[in-house]
């Protein structure tokens, strides 16, 4: 964990030793006893002699854990010689001085207030209506800085499955989707299932050493290969239960369909990335060059918020005439799950509906606002009756007050 945040943090982000040091500690103070060394693209965390762990830096596609018995130099983006910017292309971005000043001053006093009170809150953005209305960033943060999203990349990465579906290139009611599974009941998984993390198979989302997660994202195997081999806990359909396997099994799903890692990432460069003018957006690759979309994307807040635009209309950037995602593929994205236990989550989306059986998750926001939510309190917002996003990103080990914050802002928008 150390090696590859820490290779991840000061690559993409530029975040000094200091703060690295300070954002894995917010963890445990065990985080303590690693040593970490960077020289050049490759990251070494070391705890005394008795254990070495490596990650190595590649241009445009972040960091991989060196494996030391079989290593496997990664292909080369397209974008491999783009410097990373965070400068939005698509989202207008208003001078600052024409911006509700009301709003604009809430979020820098969000900022600070989160500050005073230990929340380290890195970033604030404010859209609606495409126009970024007010934003605030931290110390040593800016418009450009990618910042990690942790469980938010699984939205952005059904959003890239959402841009296959609206160019034909996949079908979400498909079955039958690894050969490894032709022997067994997991033939019955559809990509549909895997989206709503209804697919059945066990996996222990618990982050601790020997979990499931833990073991998909520290340890020696693939993320993408370790999902692959859980066997079925329930009837595939019936049981909701959160696990970031089923994102990466999507992501190795695609990876195969589009074949291959080159063929993957011209996808997302030109059909993705391209249209909705992302710069700094970076999806983590894991050892088989299958994106990581269960945990390691990262984007400026800017990026971050147009993703999370997209799902508003499904429209892109620009004046194109074409939706980036078709209406019906938004329609089904945003549909509640038919498990049995929890239908508040959609593709890779949590709803705030209520059900017969569960609150809605934040009932003092919009009924109809559907979430973005990641590790270290990780909030996107996107709320249609407002047409609007909300951003919120940084590190919190504490729950950050998000119907406190963001219906502030939501009070201030203008009608």
């Amino acid at each position: 964990m150390s090696a590859r945040l820490a290779c991840s943090a000061h690559h993409i982000s530029g975040f000094t030793p200091q703060r690295i040091r300070s954002d894995l500690s917010n963890y445990s103070p065990l985080f303590s006893l690693v040593s970490i060394e960077q020289r050049q693209g490759v990251t070494r965390a070391t705890i005394g002699n008795i254990v070495s762990v490596k990650a190595h830096f590649y241009p445009r596609y972040g960091c991989t854990l060196i494996d030391a018995q079989k290593p496997q130099p990664l292909p080369r983006h397209p974008l491999a010689d783009n410097p990373l910017s965070g400068v939005s292309k698509g989202v207008d971005q208003r001078k600052k001085n024409t911006r509700p000043p009301a709003l604009q001053e809430l979020v820098e006093s969000q900022l600070r207030h989160d500050h005073e009170s230990g929340l380290d809150t890195r970033a604030l953005l404010v859209i609606q209506e495409g126009e970024i209305l007010a934003e605030a960033y931290g110390a040593g943060i800016t418009h450009q800085t990618p910042l990690l999203g942790w469980s938010m990349s699984k939205s952005l990465l059904a959003i890239l499955f959402g841009r296959l579906e609206t160019l034909g290139l996949a079908d979400a009611a498909r079955g039958d989707l690894f050969p490894e599974w032709q022997n067994d009941r997991r033939c019955e998984i559809t990509l549909h299932r895997l989206l709503q993390m209804c697919d059945g198979l066990a996996f222990d989302e618990t982050y601790r050493p020997g979990t499931d997660a833990t073991r998909m994202l520290f340890g020696p195997l693939p993320a993408s290969r370790y999902a692959l081999q859980r066997p079925l806990a329930h009837s595939p359909g019936r049981h909701f239960s959160y696990a970031s396997g089923s994102t990466n099994l999507v992501a190795r799903w695609m990876h195969q369909t589009l074949g291959g890692t080159e063929a993957t990432l011209a996808f997302w460069e030109t059909a993705f990335a391209a249209p909705l003018g992302l710069t700094s957006t970076i999806l983590e690759l894991d050892g088989d060059g299958v994106f990581i979309g269960s945990s390691y994307g990262y984007a400026s807040a800017r990026e971050w918020g147009r993703i999370g635009a997209t799902l508003l209309g499904g429209y892109g950037v620009g004046h194109n005439p074409q939706p980036f995602l078709d209406p019906t593929w938004l329609t089904r994205a945003l549909t509640p799950n038919q498990s049995d236990n929890d239908p508040r989550y959609a593709y890779q989306l949590w709803l705030n509906n209520r059900t017969n059986q569960l609150p809605q998750l934040y009932p003092q926001l919009p009924a109809d606002s559907f979430y973005m939510l990641g590790n270290r309190e990780q909030k996107l917002m996107v709320a249609p009756s407002h047409n609007a996003v909300v951003v919120r990103l940084g590190w919190s080990a504490s729950p950050y007050p998000i119907e406190d914050r963001f219906g502030e802002i939501l009070q201030l928008l203008p009608h």
